[in-house]
């Protein structure tokens, strides 16, 4: 069974606040005697279920173009739950009680079922949401070596309101000498849906749409159950 993870674009969908929206444009269509429909996209590529590769924030990291492609295909993912509210931070404690599952896991799905407001209260959904401290990310990155990628029920690892984006270096910066392996993120993903699953997830695939150069890209993200 297929379980598409990724939400589909639109020019209405919730976004970081400072992003700019997505856009389709009509370049030819019936309605004006073409004889085809066919449109351009303006995708900002934070928008929507995305991949943060490392030159998002490190300028010596690898783009997407970059990444090999194996690294978006996943055998052994997790799914965990962090019951997290507004305003709340991913600890390494709240972390540190699944540290035996997530040796095992090359991808690790956090549900903490904030997404339940993305199409019910959008402004919500972007407002203080529950991410990452500095500490858990680097946690994840230094002591589990199988992992590859983390992701989110919400838009972004850092908050809003905070400065400097402490998590995503964590994750991503490859100038400090003890920080050589990254970790993908995968952000504003549908994971609800695995928690509705009745049957154990096999196998993850996110592949990206790449553009060359790129710091992120849009992901079809699918699990296989």
């Amino acid at each position: 069974m297929l379980t598409e993870l990724s939400y589909v674009l639109g020019e209405s969908i919730p976004k970081w606040p400072t992003n700019p929206s997505e856009r389709l444009e009509k370049v030819l269509c019936f309605e004006a005697g073409d004889q085809c429909n066919a449109f351009s996209v303006y995708h900002h590529m934070h928008n929507g279920t995305h991949v943060d590769a490392p030159k998002h924030f490190s300028p010596g990291g690898r783009a997407i173009s970059d990444i090999p492609i194996e690294d978006f295909y996943y055998t052994a993912p997790l799914v965990i739950s962090l019951d997290k509210k507004k305003g709340d931070v991913f600890t390494r404690e709240d972390l540190a009680r699944y540290e035996i599952e997530i040796e095992r896991a090359d991808i690790l799905f956090i549900h903490t079922g904030y997404s339940n407001l993305r199409e019910r209260d959008p402004a919500a959904y972007i407002d203080d949401f529950p991410a990452f401290c500095e500490e858990a990310a680097l946690y994840l990155r230094r002591g589990f070596p199988r992992l590859k990628a983390v992701a989110l029920d919400v838009i972004s690892v850092d908050k809003p309101t905070g400065q400097g984006f402490p998590a995503h270096k964590a994750f991503l910066d490859t100038n400090d000498e003890n920080n050589t392996r990254t970790i993908l993120l995968f952000e504003d993903v549908n994971i609800q849906k695995l928690i509705n699953l009745q049957a154990p997830v096999k196998a993850v695939y996110a592949f990206p749409i790449r553009w060359e150069g790129a710091e992120a890209a849009p992901v079809s993200m699918v699990a296989i159950s």
